[in-house]
């Protein structure tokens, strides 16, 4: 597979960047240790597989077990993002649910599916699942991304996978909520619109379109704990601010296409930020 040339240009321009911040004392979404950590699984640093699998381990070490891996991979295929970060409860940001064992056994967040019908069970049993998530060893899991991403098309950044194009053609048809009785409210025509967002810095405007992201949230996913509708509300909306886990930054920094992908956003961008 061919990975991005100039992927290291951009690890270094980061790490540079999280020297400056520490020094001036700036407080970010994240710190030195999680940005680094994610760098790490971004390609060429980390293989394919692991952009977008979350290891949870605080809870799982207090309980003496393995770290939970949760692949989003393998999830947004069945679903849209809003059933998990908005009918199931789970917070956008890395953290911030708190989930415990008796929650999910009762029924909620993964437990809303975990049930033994939908996919397998949380609940104590004669055979027990919980090395499917507390999981020692990920060679399993790593064999079955590479089947399941086998007949996807490819992208050069993340995981490998253009869900976009993937959505477009037909090859995933995540479902938009767990029961039908959940109505999704319609977007607005005025958004259908891409937006034209200046830059103060020198690089092409940023393209951003509502409608392709509405088609995984609702508004309030990100209005206003991510964005503030105001326009005064934007003005720390820098590439920095991105890169340490804030606004575009609390999806394309883990889970979305990270941010290397330069010209996804900013798409008049001169240079060769992707590969031929």
């Amino acid at each position: 597979m061919k990975i991005l040339s100039g992927s290291k240009q951009w690890i270094t321009a980061v790490v540079l960047l999280m020297s400056t911040f520490l020094l001036c004392g700036i407080s970010q979404a994240l710190d030195r240790s999680e940005l680094v950590s994610i760098i790490k699984t971004i390609p060429p640093n980390g293989p394919f597989w692991k952009y977008g699998t979350l290891e949870m381990r605080r809870r799982a070490k207090k309980a003496g077990m393995p770290a939970v891996v949760f692949a989003h991979w393998s999830h947004r295929a069945r679903y849209t993002c809003r059933v998990c970060h908005e009918e199931l409860g789970f917070s956008m940001r890395a953290g911030d649910t708190g989930i415990s064992r008796s929650q999910y056994v009762a029924g909620k967040y993964c437990g809303a599916c975990h049930d033994g019908v939908t996919a397998f069970t949380v609940q104590e049993g004669v055979v027990r699942h919980c090395d499917k998530c507390h999981m020692k060893d990920t060679k399993e899991l790593q064999k079955q991304f590479e089947e399941f991403a086998g007949d996807l098309p490819f992208a050069t950044f993340g995981n490998g996978i253009d869900w976009s194009e993937a959505i477009k053609n037909g090859s995933i048809r995540p479902q938009n909520a767990l029961t039908s009785e959940k109505s999704i409210v319609q977007l607005p025509e005025k958004l259908k619109l891409p937006m034209k967002l200046g830059t103060a810095a020198p690089r092409s405007d940023v393209t951003f379109s509502h409608e392709e992201h509405f088609f995984e949230l609702d508004c309030s996913a990100c209005h206003p704990d991510i964005f503030n509708i105001k326009k005064k509300g934007t003005k720390a909306f820098t590439m920095e601010n991105n890169i340490y886990g804030n606004y575009c930054g609390v999806c394309h920094m883990r889970v979305a296409f990270p941010m290397n992908d330069c010209k996804r956003c900013h798409s008049q961008m001169t240079g060769n930020s992707s590969p031929k």
